[in-house]
């Protein structure tokens, strides 16, 4: 066993039979992501010649765009669509080429993810059981082979949780590096995460007392960024990444709004009644402008329906997450009984990642190591999610969180099985208010989204 792996929790005790048995094996991870490779592979073979769909589609369409050269409209991110551009440069301009491509994010992400709860636990177990987890995930199989965003950002955060975390032992240069290009890069996929451009570079200061990483970071990311921005301005103007972002906060505060379900205009746009003035602006740039203009004056006009939609966004952003069940139905046809399984699966890995990671937090005690670095993966996705507390939500939009909760969780049940286990239990029973209060609110925010869901708007 490496240093790497024993720095955060050294080994106090000997594991029970199954942490001591083939989840212990490092062999092991390449067999589970190899399952979880070849499970992906089988699933694209029916989807070779069906069409991309709904933002699949928006996507790739505007990574040929790139590719072809002309008139740029900068409406979606463009970080998805660079990298399918430089995928159809270099093997073909074709759909099945775009999906294929998408399993780099998933072995990308199971790595990371491997590595985070390895470093987390100092347990070999905790990053194979990790790694099952996300192979047989619904979400994850289809975000593996969908031209979508969830899974890049996934793998995205993943890499900069693992070097938070590797930055409590030493943070070399190269990991700032890393760190500054993968934020930079995230901040193109999805431009809410431009936050973490600001936030990363504070806490790292705040911790290592030491400028070289923190100004390494903040510069390659924001360097990254300042190439797309660059190149947007010298075809249409300038432009914050895209131009969607500011009509998504209007979407999502506005006077149709649902109060409740608040993504429900971003996927009804016939719906906003956004003729004047946004959609007689001039050019992209000026649309930006009003849309921004529009939202921000609305939500000074009724703050208190903004609070109300805000704590209705956190807790649609925690609900289940329905959505690869949903969309294998609508789109490619599958038979509904089949469609409502793999949803039932989703929502059952998502309820117990989510129930071990708040039973995990529980059993913390102190400021010590473990505990800052739980903190620290809590901390980002937070962060993470605060955008969408403003704009609108929708439990689809937490997918690129679940790897970090996985890792949380498999911590958890490492621990649990451990010889160490009796500790754990023994602090979980002296908090066991807090945490089933926890618990409890948990399960009320998801009751709420299946009553409002099985409603009318």
């Amino acid at each position: 066993m490496d240093r790497e792996e024993l720095w955060i929790a050294p080994r106090g005790a000997l594991p029970l039979a199954w942490q001591s048995g083939i989840l212990s094996q490092r062999w092991t991870a390449c067999l589970i992501a190899g399952i979880g490779l070849v499970i992906r592979l089988v699933l694209l073979v029916p989807l070779t010649h069906q069409p991309l769909a709904g933002d699949s589609a928006s996507y790739n369409n505007m990574a040929l765009g790139l590719l072809r050269g002309g008139a740029l409209t900068p409406y979606w991110p463009p970080g998805l669509p660079l990298f399918l551009s430089l995928v159809h440069w270099m093997f073909g301009p074709t759909e099945a080429v775009a999906r294929l491509a998408m399993l780099v994010f998933y072995l990308g992400c199971a790595f990371f993810t491997y590595r985070s709860a390895v470093l987390l636990t100092g347990e070999t177990a905790a990053g194979n059981l990790a790694l099952v987890v996300l192979a047989i995930s619904p979400a994850s199989i289809l975000a593996s082979v969908e031209t979508m965003t969830e899974l890049p950002t996934a793998m995205c955060l993943m890499v900069v949780g693992y070097c938070l975390l590797r930055a409590e032992s030493g943070f070399s240069l190269a990991y700032a590096s890393l760190l500054g290009i993968l934020i930079g890069y995230l901040s193109l996929i999805r431009p809410s995460s431009v936050l973490l451009l600001v936030l990363v570079p504070a806490y790292l200061w705040w911790r290592t007392r030491k400028p070289a990483a923190p100004v390494i970071v903040l510069l390659l990311g924001t360097l990254v960024v300042s190439l797309w921005t660059g190149f947007v301005y010298e075809k249409t103007g300038f432009i914050r990444i895209n131009t969607s972002n500011s009509r998504n906060l209007y979407y999502g505060n506005n006077p149709r709004t649902p109060i409740y379900k608040t993504w429900w205009l971003g996927s009804h746009h016939e719906l906003a009644n956004t003729s004047t003035p946004p959609e007689n602006a001039v050019d992209a740039v000026a649309q930006e402008a009003q849309y921004s203009k529009l939202a921000a004056a609305y939500i000074r006009q009724h703050p208190y329906l903004f609070l109300v939609r805000t704590f209705n966004r956190v807790c649609v952003y925690f609900s289940l997450n329905v959505f690869a069940g949903s969309y294998l139905i609508a789109n490619y046809g599958i038979p509904k009984l089949l469609g409502l399984v793999i949803l039932a699966l989703d929502a059952g890995i998502y309820l117990m990642v989510a129930a071990g990671t708040i039973l995990y937090v529980g059993t913390l005690s102190g400021m010590t190591l473990r505990t800052r670095n739980v903190c620290v993966l809590l901390g980002l996705i937070a962060f993470y999610a605060l955008p969408y507390f403003v704009a609108f939500s929708h439990p689809r939009l937490h997918y690129p969180m679940e790897p970090l909760l996985i890792v949380l969780f498999s911590a958890f049940v490492t621990s649990c099985t451990s010889a160490r286990s009796k500790g754990l239990w023994e602090t979980l029973h002296a908090r066991k208010l807090p945490v089933a209060s926890a618990l409890l609110v948990f399960l009320l925010i998801q009751v709420e989204f299946l009553a409002l869901m099985a409603g009318r708007l």
